[in-house]
């Protein structure tokens, strides 16, 4: 079962700090979706998957708590030189173009044991700073570039759209992980089989990606991504929040001892 998973890992992706938007709307799938079922809680970490409409395919989403800031998860993410250490059926991973500021196209490659074909994906990721939803959001899907054209004895996976979402909790010592996948690895796999592995890829993928960030760390890069304003309004919206919740909640007890008050209980 091993090989049926491999596609999981064409989500790595290089992050620049020019890769930064505030207005770049999310890309998703196409169709409808059906409602989200558990299909696993363990160690934290909770996946779901649903149906996709026009797909015989499961969408799955794995999140997880992180004990580590937004920036030193991106920080993993953005490190290509060490990604084999949680990726390692990693066999080729290359930056095709840097569109534009918010956007890069890039090229991934799977090693797969024989005699499974390998699989590849050419993929385009685009970082938001989103500070309405109070989180960085990741979003990749899958697309063609003239740099990277088909492999022969290579199988080119015919779609994927993913993302990652990164919320700041603890007053941003945390992070929610969110990872969220809809893929067609393609080849001859069968579909029960592809959907049967995909409950596998939000787990496998956010227990390795928490394990690195606890494996490297990354206080320059850091720096930066700290120091731009994107990314501090988003810390700044967050913490706002953070404060409005724990003034609710300490509020809520007087408000309820003020209602006993005005109106006694019936005896």
């Amino acid at each position: 079962m091993r090989y049926l998973v491999l596609y999981a890992y064409a989500i790595g992706l290089s992050i620049t700090l020019s890769n930064t938007s505030t207005n770049a709307e999310p890309i998703a799938p196409e169709g409808t979706r059906g409602p989200w079922e558990v299909v696993r809680k363990d160690k934290g970490i909770t996946v779901l998957r649903r149906t996709v409409a026009g797909s015989q395919l499961r969408e799955f989403q794995g999140t997880s708590l992180i004990e580590a800031p937004v920036a030193a998860v991106m920080a993993v993410l953005n490190d290509s030189e060490h990604r084999r250490e949680w990726m390692a059926e990693s066999k080729e991973q290359r930056t095709l173009q840097q569109l534009d500021l918010t956007t890069v196209i890039l090229y991934n490659r799977l090693a797969a044991p024989w005699p499974v074909a390998d699989r590849d994906c050419v993929m385009r990721a685009t970082t938001i700073f989103d500070t309405a939803q109070k989180m960085v959001r990741i979003e990749i899907t899958a697309t063609t570039h003239p740099d990277a054209p088909e492999v022969k004895g290579v199988v080119r996976m015919p779609s994927m759209v993913a993302h990652w979402h990164l919320s700041p909790l603890d007053g941003g010592k945390s992070t929610k992980a969110e990872y969220q996948v809809h893929a067609n690895p393609g080849g001859s796999l069968p579909n029960w089989m592809a959907n049967l592995s995909s409950k596998k890829i939000p787990y496998d993928t956010i227990t390795a990606l928490a394990r690195q960030v606890k494996r490297r760390q990354y206080p320059a890069y850091q720096l930066k991504l700290e120091s731009l304003p994107e990314y501090q309004a988003l810390m700044a919206a967050s913490a706002a929040e953070g404060t409005a919740e724990k003034a609710g909640t300490k509020t809520a007890p007087k408000a309820e001892e003020a209602a006993a008050a005005a109106d006694p209980p019936v005896t």
